[in-house]
């Protein structure tokens, strides 16, 4: 591993350990605080915000990271490809707003939820001012890890000192949306001060190019949603904010750990490239190392989480209010592994085989299975049932995804073994 990877890593490493802890120390403080309902207000608003957020990224944190990796010597290619992805963010900005207006208007059940979803729907903006995928092209992680870090830590400090009651969940909000935005402001200001790129007004042709160029990438994150952020929206439009605070509460932990790992992944994906372009064999080598290492981390990982699960949630939330958490948390104990793993096989083997469409039609699959079975899962078993449908899905995309590698004859060799054997001499240390 060269210098600069390990770098990298290491960067990622303290900004994800910061996005894990400090979602981990505010969760028990917001679940307590604000209760069930409330905390499921917050919840189900961000849920349903991060589909608009997703459509202005609409997969340019990979397809424009790839794009910069190949044109990060030449800066005037790197000022054309930042300015396409940044003008086409803003037009799909514009078209996010509009759509938001519109469901507001129309859609009662979102009546009481108003001024919480426009007060989340700053993340649309953040997004346009964060390019995550401009340093990730660039490995350059630290600026992305301080820009991340230090407003996440006002937000901690913020929330203790001005989040007191039930009745503060707006402020919550607030603080959690508001610090992220002066992080992307900051980050804003940092490429223009460094001169990164040069300014470049980009015409017709460079935004329908970005657009068809990140087009499987969006597509497949769609159809992720489906059968991840969907799951929420269901869950709250067919039950109540109670349940959405319960089901949120455990999902947080979960995700925060498939976050964790699936970070390591978004970091190596453009060294991973470089190697492809060196050959495909290297490519696969260091594919089948990361599959390795984080396969068998969250398999002991999950272990751990179901056993420990009836504590977790003790400490962290509270019983009994959230004792229903409980038996999410076991269900869902063995998602980040699959979540993990799949995200490893999709982006970081098949995109850079490329393999856009295959990659598409798996994950397209996942979430049409995913809608199928949600309606019937929330009726029958409210929050467990969204639980068991995340699980049988991933499932299904993992069997899906082995069965791609196999029709391109993509051969990956996973070893456990210096794994093992790592634990076992430790072992017989103690």
């Amino acid at each position: 591993m060269d210098h600069v990877l390990k770098k990298n890593i290491s960067y990622l490493l303290i900004l994800q350990n910061f996005n894990y802890i400090i979602p981990l120390l505010l969760l028990p403080y917001l679940t307590r605080t604000l209760g069930a309902e409330n905390f499921g207000k917050i919840s189900f608003v961000l849920a349903f915000i991060s589909y608009f957020v997703m459509l202005t990224d609409y997969g340019f944190n990979t397809s424009s990271a790839q794009k910069i990796v190949a044109v990060r010597e030449d800066k005037a290619a790197l000022s054309r490809v930042f300015w396409s992805t940044t003008f086409t963010k803003l037009f799909f900005a514009i078209c996010s707003f509009l759509v938001i207006v519109i469901v507001l208007r129309f859609v009662p059940k979102l009546d009481h939820l108003s001024t919480l979803i426009q007060i989340a729907s700053v993340g649309i903006i953040t997004s346009i001012l964060f390019p995550v995928w401009l340093f990730q092209g660039l490995e350059k992680m630290l600026f992305i890890t301080v820009l991340n870090v230090v407003p996440r830590l006002l937000i901690l400090f913020a929330t203790f000192l001005f989040v007191k009651q039930q009745a503060d969940y707006q402020i919550a909000l607030e603080l959690q949306v508001g610090g992220a935005f002066l992080g992307a402001v900051a980050c804003a200001f940092l490429v223009w001060q460094l001169k990164i790129v040069n300014f470049y007004l980009p015409g017709a042709k460079d935004i329908k190019y970005s657009i068809t160029e990140g087009w499987y990438i969006f597509y497949s994150g769609v159809a992720t949603s489906l059968y991840t952020t969907t799951n929420t929206v269901v869950l709250g439009f067919m039950t109540n904010d109670m349940y959405v605070g319960i089901f949120a509460a455990a999902e947080k932990i979960v995700r925060a750990i498939i976050s964790l790992l699936s970070s390591i992944s978004q970091v190596t994906f453009p060294r991973i490239n470089v190697y492809y372009l060196i050959s495909k064999e290297k490519a696969l080598e260091f594919g089948s190392k990361l599959i390795s290492v984080l396969a068998f981390l969250t398999f002991i990982g999950g272990l751990l989480l179901f056993i420990a699960a009836p504590l977790i949630v003790k400490i962290l939330f509270g019983l009994p209010q959230y004792e229903d958490s409980i038996s999410i948390l076991r269900i869902s104990s063995f998602l980040p592994l699959l979540a993990v793993v799949n995200g490893i096989i999709a982006v970081n083997i098949l995109l850079t085989f490329g393999l856009k469409k295959e990659v598409a039609s798996v994950v397209s699959f996942g979430g049409i299975f995913s809608i199928i079975l949600i309606g019937p899962a929330v009726l029958f078993f409210q929050a467990n049932g969204v639980a068991t449908c995340a699980l049988l899905t991933e499932l299904l995309i993992l069997i899906l995804l082995i069965r791609q590698l196999k029709k391109n004859k993509i051969i990956l060799k996973l070893n456990f073994s210096p794994l093992m054997k790592t634990i076992q001499k430790k072992s017989l240390i103690k």
